[in-house]
């Protein structure tokens, strides 16, 4: 997690109400987070394997 990312989350969570949108934005950016790791893994893994 990059300080763009970081600095985009708290303007988003502050914009929001206070604890569903903290809670909500958290959320969505460990999903993003989780996915985009997980690509990178498999791909990496098909990349050795091929």
């Amino acid at each position: 997690m990059n300080w763009n990312q970081m600095k985009l989350r708290l303007k988003l969570g502050k914009a929001l109400p206070k604890t569903e949108g903290n809670f909500s934005v958290g959320i969505v950016c460990g999903l993003v987070i989780s996915t985009m790791l997980w690509i990178s893994i498999i791909g990496w893994i098909m990349l050795i394997f091929n």
